[in-house]
């Protein structure tokens, strides 16, 4: 017989030399007679500890695999493989088996896991786990089941639906089979352990061309946007984008960012991955509403814009911030990403613009407060004269008219200009808001008559104590009011509706006019915006009223939406918070009884465009 020892110590690969027997109970025995010194590094063990050992003692993954012994006993010229992933080497192993004669067998030994990988699971963590081709862990690191949540749990042998809840089993499982079933070498994906984010790196493992297993790796994103981004040219926008992209955790961890954020922060990378604002210079100052928006983010798992002022080199710069939920491959929220640009000059021009807008308006109510006084005088001085000459007097009650048609345009172009200047006052006291509203409606009502129109009052409650800006929700009544009228039929109907919601006051502001264009409704709060062709209704006015009414809503934390139909008529729905000033303990309920003559004026402006007995 040839001497294979000789033979098998000069080959380059792992080998044992094994005598095959059956003991007397019938039972196989498969003897290791020789092994060369790199089986010995193979398996890291000294000769004395496998030289003569029984195989299914050194690898007893192979003892109950009939399959694997009746294969043995039926080789015949050509080798066999089999693979087998070995607990004791963290590893799958492939065999290939050639048969010396009926007694000898030569097993050459093959690592399936190379060693390049397992350098790259150490140098990224040690955060790993091992599945064989039927999705069966085999193995899953300390580290893995720490961040799992099952420190001390065996996972060799289980399927995801043995560890997760059902949902994320199905998840998981299925996401593996599909990469199983690909055949692919990797892949990648964006996951999350111990509320972290993660890059999970898939490797398919191979032996004789088939996918025998899957390693997956888990790679901390941590300064690593170009892996978010697919690296390669994705990657070279993101940092040549003269817009900040940042990526944060759920905790506010700063992840990673691109160069246009340092360099505009003239940070450096040490400055920020893996801190949060309250210790990022320049964003320190600012740190409370950074966390604010972001919970807000994660809260509501929606974009949302923001404006932030940072102060870089002793200057306040103005950013719009985007801000978006970032979701890994599983739809788990895992984080933010953050747009931000510097809208400083554009702001700057915006504001120079709207305060000369402002200025201008109110350089016209000058001359038209001189022809009012003109026309008080005429009609006091001249009022003979005018009962004498009818026509007169009709030309002096179009100018009036017109007159206060430029004023209530003058009045909504000043108030809309502060408005989105930020020039404006907020004085919230405690009213009793049921009396208010209907004083107001009553009021309406004559003129309302007049028109042929009936304004019908009603309410849930009887009073309601509340705080809110009374003069701006005279402001917002009349305007509703006035487009009620202006827009309503002939023996048509307005009903203006109380409804208490506890923590919410509702104003409903219903007619039966000619109604808005359902692609129209979308527009009709926008800012000089009109509706045309109302029915052939007179649509003169500045497209202000209704983006005003909508600004003065917002800044009482309020809203206001709109249902119509073409034909039929409009409702606008007011949603008031329903809050009460502690320190306020004057609360008026009937304010109009004392002012009624500056409300009759005040009307008199806002219904100027109104023709009575005009349709």
């Amino acid at each position: 017989m040839v001497n294979y020892k000789d033979v098998f110590r000069k080959i380059p690969k792992p080998i044992l030399f094994i005598k095959y027997e059956l003991n007397k109970d019938k039972n196989t025995t498969m003897k290791i007679e020789f092994i060369n010194d790199e089986a010995l590094s193979f398996f890291n063990k000294t000769s004395d500890e496998l030289i003569h050992k029984d195989f299914f003692d050194v690898l007893p993954e192979f003892k109950d695999d009939k399959n694997f012994i009746n294969r043995i006993e039926s080789i015949e010229n050509d080798n066999i493989v089999c693979t087998k992933y070995i607990r004791s080497l963290v590893n799958f192993i492939s065999i290939t088996i050639q048969k010396i004669d009926e007694k000898y067998f030569a097993f050459y030994l093959e690592h399936c896991i190379e060693k390049k990988i397992f350098d790259e699971i150490n140098e990224l963590g040690n955060i790993f786990f091992i599945k064989d081709r039927e999705n069966r862990y085999m193995y899953s690191s300390d580290l893995y089941n720490e961040y799992e949540g099952h420190p001390n749990l065996d996972m060799y042998g289980l399927t995801d639906f043995d560890v997760y809840s059902k949902e994320n089993g199905d998840l998981y499982f299925n996401a593996a089979k599909t990469f199983i079933d690909s055949k692919q070498p990797y892949s990648k994906e964006i996951s999350t352990l111990n509320n972290t984010v993660y890059i999970l790196n898939r490797y398919s493992i191979y032996s004789n061309g088939e996918v025998i297993g899957i390693i997956g790796i888990f790679e901390s994103v941590i300064g690593k946007l170009e892996k978010i981004y697919d690296g390669g040219i994705m990657t070279k926008i993101v940092n040549d984008s003269l817009e900040h992209i940042i990526f944060k955790d759920m905790n506010g961890v700063y992840l990673d960012c691109n160069d246009s954020f340092l360099k505009d922060l003239k940070l450096k990378r040490e400055d920020v991955i893996g801190k949060s604002s309250s210790n990022i210079y320049g964003l320190s100052e600012i740190e409370a509403s950074i966390q604010k928006s972001d919970l807000e983010v994660i809260k509501e798992k929606k974009r949302k814009i923001y404006s932030e002022e940072i102060t870089i080199d002793g200057q306040v710069r103005e950013f719009e911030v985007i801000k978006e939920p970032f979701w890994d491959s599983y739809k788990n929220l895992v984080g933010i990403i953050v747009t931000g640009r510097d809208v400083t000059h554009r702001r700057e021009i915006e504001k120079m613009q709207q305060e000369f807008f402002a200025n201008i308006s109110h350089e016209l109510r000058t001359p038209l407060n001189l022809i009012f006084g003109s026309l008080q005088l005429i009609k006091s001085v001249e009022k003979e004269v005018l009962e004498k000459r009818n026509s007169l007097n009709k030309y002096i009650d179009i100018i009036d008219q017109n007159s206060k048609r430029l004023l209530k345009l003058v009045d909504n172009l000043i108030e809309s200009t502060r408005m989105k200047c930020g020039y404006y006052e907020y004085n919230p006291k405690n009213y009793d808001i049921v009396s208010f509203v209907e004083n107001i409606s009553m009021s309406v009502a004559d003129f309302a008559k007049q028109n042929n129109i009936d304004l019908i009052f009603d309410t849930d409650v009887e009073e309601k104590i509340m705080a809110f800006d009374l003069e701006k929700l005279e402001r917002i009544m009349l305007n509703l009011l006035s487009n009620s009228i202006k827009y309503n039929k002939a023996q048509g109907q307005i009903e203006v509706l109380l409804n208490d919601c506890n923590d919410t006051f509702v104003i409903t502001v219903k007619d039966t006019g000619v109604g808005i264009p359902s692609d129209k409704l979308m527009y009709i709060f926008e800012r000089f915006r009109q509706v045309e062709n109302r029915f052939n209704k007179s649509t003169e006015g500045s497209g202000i009223g209704l983006s005003l009414v909508k600004d003065l809503i917002e800044i009482q934390g309020g809203t206001i939406e709109v249902k119509s139909e073409l034909g039929v008529g409009s409702e606008f729905i007011i949603k008031l918070p329903v809050k009460i000033l502690s320190d306020d303990s004057n609360i008026d309920k009937v304010y109009f009884n004392n002012d009624y003559h500056d409300l009759v004026k005040r009307m008199n402006i806002e219904f100027s465009d109104i023709y009575i007995g005009n349709d």
